[in-house]
């Protein structure tokens, strides 16, 4: 985790045993984990029952006795007087630290606290289809409750590791390929990388630079629904060469004067309605 800190209280004063502290970390998943679960490790730093004396603060084998100051409520009571009159206020017994008893050794490892710092390595499911600030609950890996008490919980909040390929927006995934000026007027495949895997991606003849194909069901699952799965979006970018061969700038010339002057207004209507029927051809194969 890289960042902890008290969650909530564990309870008020008096004897007998009391719910330990909720505790709060932040822990980052990679972007796979995120989008498909897994499992994932956090350490924490949490307040564990003492092994020697069982979590009650007494050294084994010594006198334990009901407290004298306090007649083994754990709290002591006091009176103010003023001239609004008197206030009675309650605080927790000095001599048995609030236990109401009296011991005659506390526990050495612990200081009689009945709980001792440790370092822990948790191990964590993570659900499908999570983001960035969702919280999962693991019960009792919080502190250890005070003179034996339950543990508390821990509430992990997540952060999404950014990926140096894909980006994600909902359930669906986007990343980008790019064809040659070739591949873009003839068509060709692609072997396209997935999150959790590869698709052959038809690239129909005649795709305009920044055409998004859309491969169903590749995305990420649905939070609490992994059946239902978003879309891979795969923009397509045409790069075209800084430099020609003579050679190829002779084809080029040829090609140009056979295909005429740059479209009008008629042609870029053609070209955005071809555009608009790749859209969803992608999905159809792979």
């Amino acid at each position: 985790g890289t960042l902890q800190r008290r969650w909530r209280g564990g309870g008020g004063r008096g004897a007998g045993p009391r719910a330990g502290d909720d505790l709060r970390v932040e822990a980052e998943v990679d972007f796979k984990t995120a989008c498909f679960g897994g499992k994932s490790k956090v350490r924490v730093r949490h307040q564990e029952s003492c092994d020697t004396c069982g979590g009650n603060g007494v050294k084994p084998g010594a006198k334990v006795s009901r407290c004298g100051t306090c007649g083994g409520s754990g709290v002591v009571s006091s009176v103010t007087r003023t001239p609004l009159g008197s206030f009675q206020t309650q605080a927790a017994c000095p001599t048995c630290r609030g236990s109401g008893q009296e011991v005659s050794e506390y526990c050495p490892s612990c200081g009689g606290k009945g709980r001792v710092g440790k370092m822990k390595d948790i191990d964590v499911t993570v659900p499908p289809g999570v983001v960035d600030g969702n919280q999962l609950r693991v019960r009792g890996e919080g502190d250890a409750g005070p003179q034996g008490g339950p543990a508390g919980d821990l509430y992990i909040f997540l952060r999404v590791k950014p990926h140096p390929r894909f980006t994600r927006k909902g359930q669906d995934i986007y990343s980008t390929e790019t064809v040659t000026v070739a591949e873009a007027m003839l068509g060709t495949k692609l072997s396209v990388e997935l999150v959790d895997g590869k698709a052959t991606v038809p690239v129909p003849a005649g795709v305009q630079p920044g055409t998004m194909l859309r491969l169903r069901g590749k995305g990420a699952p649905r939070l609490g629904n992994a059946d239902v799965k978003g879309d891979h979006m795969l923009e397509i970018k045409v790069v075209v060469p800084k430099e020609l061969t003579p050679e190829q700038k002779e084809l080029a010339e040829r090609l140009s004067a056979t295909l005429g002057s740059s479209p009008g207004s008629g042609g870029q209507a053609e070209a955005a309605e071809a555009k608009e029927r790749v859209k969803e051809d992608a999905g159809k194969g792979e």
